[in-house]
């Protein structure tokens, strides 16, 4: 699908409902955003048994982020 067909179905959209578009739009983001951190996260190829290495900084961002 193409932005071009896709802008024309958000234009289609009454303005009521454009906050809803918006929280999906940003919940998509947010959800390919996490399946690339954890694609990039998979060290046991080069590590071995160890899956992921402990991040303290990480840890801390997840403890406080609301989408968790």
């Amino acid at each position: 699908m193409s932005y071009v067909s896709i802008e024309k179905q958000i234009q289609s959209v009454p303005e009521e409902y454009l906050d809803e578009v918006s929280m999906y739009i940003d919940y998509v983001l947010f959800k390919a955003g996490k399946k690339k951190e954890k694609a990039a996260q998979n060290t046991s190829a080069f590590f071995g048994c160890i899956k992921r290495p402990m991040d303290g900084m990480e840890i801390q961002r997840s403890m406080r982020n609301e989408w968790n």
